[in-house]
């Protein structure tokens, strides 16, 4: 009688447990779904992204636009030149009236001690004032498409 009743309760235990079991095509099928999901989930964000890109963008040359509202460039006494990093230019290229002083809104580095951003037409030097020599050129700062 002991035999029964052990094997009769060792039955029902397993019972709930093989029914409760899903098939492993149905499992696999959730899998997929959920890879699904994550996968339009990417593309989401990936969206997303592209589209701040693309604002910061519109941004930036909203405020190029703003800046050169408000700075009228009238154009210098003096031709334009391409210049590079280590040039030497002359005090009339980095005079008072081409000095960019609000060079954190275009996200350009720091000038240290004795240098200066300056506006050469569309270009942006940083300018060592001691000694005149360019010390970074960002072309075309000022131009926008």
């Amino acid at each position: 009688m002991k035999k029964f009743l052990i094997a009769g309760l060792a039955a029902l235990t397993l019972i709930p447990s093989t029914a409760m079991a899903q098939p492993y095509h149905a499992q696999s099928r959730q899998d997929v779904r959920e890879e699904r999901r994550d996968v339009k989930e990417a593309k989401r964000d990936l969206r997303d992204a592209r589209r701040d890109v693309r604002d910061a963008r519109w941004d930036y040359q909203r405020e190029v636009r703003e800046y050169n509202r408000e700075k009228a460039w009238r154009g210098a006494p003096f031709k334009y030149q391409r210049f590079r990093a280590g040039a030497v230019v002359r005090p009339v290229y980095y005079g008072r009236n081409y000095v960019v002083n609000d060079w954190r809104r275009f996200r350009w580095d720091a000038p240290r001690a004795n240098q200066q951003w300056v506006r050469h037409y569309n270009d942006a030097l940083l300018v060592n004032t001691r000694t005149g020599r360019v010390v970074k050129v960002i072309p075309n700062a000022f131009r926008y498409r």
